[in-house]
């Protein structure tokens, strides 16, 4: 993907930083914004609505501030000015790649939402969303470090409850996440305390699998993980056809679409 020429293609907004005042352009991607879901990633990813994840995040190009688009018109706390001051946070965007330096914008952020004492469980899924924009440019540093914070938040989520009622789903995330990472005993260690947990059996069993197999593919289905067994007709001993996800992918065939009139149509696999 040239991040310059997919900018022309898309309207710009102009953002004014509450931080030091500057004011700079930044790239909406329209097209597709409002496509229906035809696929979920092993990790909740909808396909191809969380495509594009570039909209969300916006980093000011003069002090670095990083923010979700619609929230810069908000007050920075005095702590969270310091922050962005800080050699830790600058050394983020140190890296040659302007894939990698755009992708970074991501860890910013949940540096930022940290400091603002964002729930971990939320801190992981924002860092987890993230990574899928790294992979979408081809950012797999930015990627790898991102699943990395992931998988820091949600172990911190549910060694203290707070997981907002579902410890099942971060259990889950925790075990496709390293899965990813290619920590694979790690990744089937957290499987197992999924238990019997109706909503999760089935794709754990089938990401139990891919680790036995040492696969650290992302991949996407037809159907959301917790809801394969209900809707996929191939369950019995069968599993889904799986499709992988390689960096800079964000087109998808016609035969890669082709059973779309066989999901379900609506969008509830959502965090």
């Amino acid at each position: 993907m040239d991040l310059k020429e997919d900018c022309v293609n898309n309207s710009v907004l102009v953002v004014s930083c509450p931080l030091c005042m500057n004011h700079f352009s930044h790239c909406r991607t329209v097209e597709g914004m409002n496509t229906s879901p035809f696929g979920y990633g092993l990790d909740f990813r909808v396909v191809p609505k969380d495509c594009n994840r570039s909209s969300d995040v916006a980093t000011c190009p003069h002090c670095h501030y990083t923010s979700l688009v619609q929230d810069f018109h908000q007050r920075v706390p005095g702590h969270v000015k310091e922050l962005v001051k800080s050699q830790d946070y600058l050394e983020l965007f140190e890296h040659e790649s302007e894939e990698e330096q755009c992708a970074r914008s991501w860890l910013a952020l949940t540096s930022i939402f940290r400091a603002k004492g964002l729930n971990p469980r939320d801190l992981g899924l924002l860092a987890l969303r993230g990574s899928w924009f790294a992979r979408e440019i081809g950012a797999l540093d930015a990627e790898e470090e991102l699943l990395t914070k992931a998988d820091r938040f949600l172990d911190d989520a549910l060694r203290r409850g707070l997981t907002k009622g579902d410890p099942g789903m971060v259990i889950y995330l925790l075990g496709e996440i390293n899965r990813r990472k290619a920590e694979f005993l790690r990744g089937k260690e957290m499987l197992t305390f999924l238990g019997n947990n109706p909503r999760y059996r089935y794709p754990a069993l089938l990401l139990t699998v891919l680790i036995e197999e040492e696969d650290s593919t992302p991949y996407w289905s037809h159907y959301a993980p917790d809801q394969m067994e209900q809707f996929s007709p191939r369950f019995k001993g069968l599993f889904p056809a799986l499709r992988s996800i390689p960096p800079k992918k964000i087109d998808y065939s016609p035969d890669e679409l082709r059973e779309q009139s066989e999901q379900p149509d609506d969008d509830r696999q959502r965090f």
